[in-house]
């Protein structure tokens, strides 16, 4: 398996209630292990992911820098992410786990997506009330109800939402059940490009990707597991914060508690591209640029096997 590390500098990726934005200097830009497409990566030690050749891979070493870097929070839960490596194409995929306990999915014929757009709607409206007036969100309605797979046990929906200068916000949210917590799957984007990117994931991605065994729904040992209070409606409302939740108020809490996964603006992060439309022509003429080097011998190489 093979890694390629470089430096690049990307454009402003902005997230509710972040800091005002700020230009980023490429020589501070940090320095990250890609991972090319064409293997199989491992996804934290809980999962595994069959990387299609068109995409990058970051693990949950690296993962977090590049977040962080962009300006989105860093929360310690994160497994790893995903990028195109085509110029044409501008989203990531992330990958978080909560080990919060065995979550039952007695309630899956209970979802209410009306009562729960309600909740999400009184509760952004209560956390406005303390925020600055341009961080201001208003959610609109459901972009996709909430539905609940349970073949692979996967749990989907989307909130639609405006900024306060009515731009479109839109949350994509992916839950799978694991037999000690689950994994959040998250999808930024733009708006304007989301139906195409949510083919993308579901055919490049999900479909790629498995929880190892002794980690799957179906392992699960009630004998010997921790059990989550938490159900299905709990994780649409927040995941882990359910049960702040219950002391606050329902409805004030669901506003709080969304904001890890509302995204306003994503943008190209072009030295990306730049840098791999360099690395190919240096490939194919070695005049320009620094000469290709074998990466089996390149210091700028590290063995998988030997982390």
């Amino acid at each position: 398996m093979k890694f390629i590390k470089f430096s690049f500098s990307l454009l402003i990726c902005i997230t509710l209630f972040a800091s005002p934005v700020f230009a980023m200097e490429e020589e501070v830009a940090p320095t990250v292990n890609w991972i090319e497409g064409g293997i199989t990566v491992p996804v934290g030690d809980i999962s595994s992911l069959n990387l299609d050749e068109s995409l990058l891979y970051l693990d949950e070493v690296n993962t977090p820098i590049i977040q962080q870097y962009i300006g989105n929070m860093v929360y310690g839960t994160e497994l790893g992410s995903v990028f195109p490596a085509s110029e044409e194409e501008n989203w990531y995929v992330v990958f978080d786990y909560e080990d919060v306990g065995y979550i039952s999915d007695k309630d899956k014929s209970k979802i209410k997506a009306k009562e729960l757009l309600k909740s999400y709607q009184q509760g952004t409206e209560e956390s406005n009330k303390n925020l600055p007036e341009e961080d201001h969100l208003f959610v609109k309605g459901w972009y996709t109800e909430p539905y609940y797979d349970e073949t692979d046990r996967t749990l989907k929906w989307a909130l639609l939402a405006e900024d306060f200068y009515g731009n479109s916000v839109i949350n994509y949210n992916i839950r799978i059940l694991t037999r000690e917590g689950y994994v959040s799957v998250l999808l930024v984007t733009d708006p304007t490009t989301l139906e195409h990117d949510i083919t993308t994931l579901d055919t490049l991605i999900l479909s790629q990707y498995s929880i190892n065994d002794g980690y799957r729904y179906e392992d699960h040992d009630p004998s010997t597991d921790k059990i989550s209070e938490l159900g299905l409606t709990g994780l649409i409302l927040g995941g882990a914060g359910l049960v702040a939740a219950k002391k606050a108020g329902l409805l004030i809490a669901a506003g709080l508690l969304l904001k890890k996964f509302w995204f306003i603006l994503f943008a190209i992060p072009i030295a990306i591209w730049n840098w791999l439309r360099r690395r190919k022509k240096e490939d194919t003429d070695p005049s320009i640029g620094e000469s290709p080097v074998d990466p089996s011998t390149s210091d700028k190489t590290i063995d998988h096997d030997s982390r």
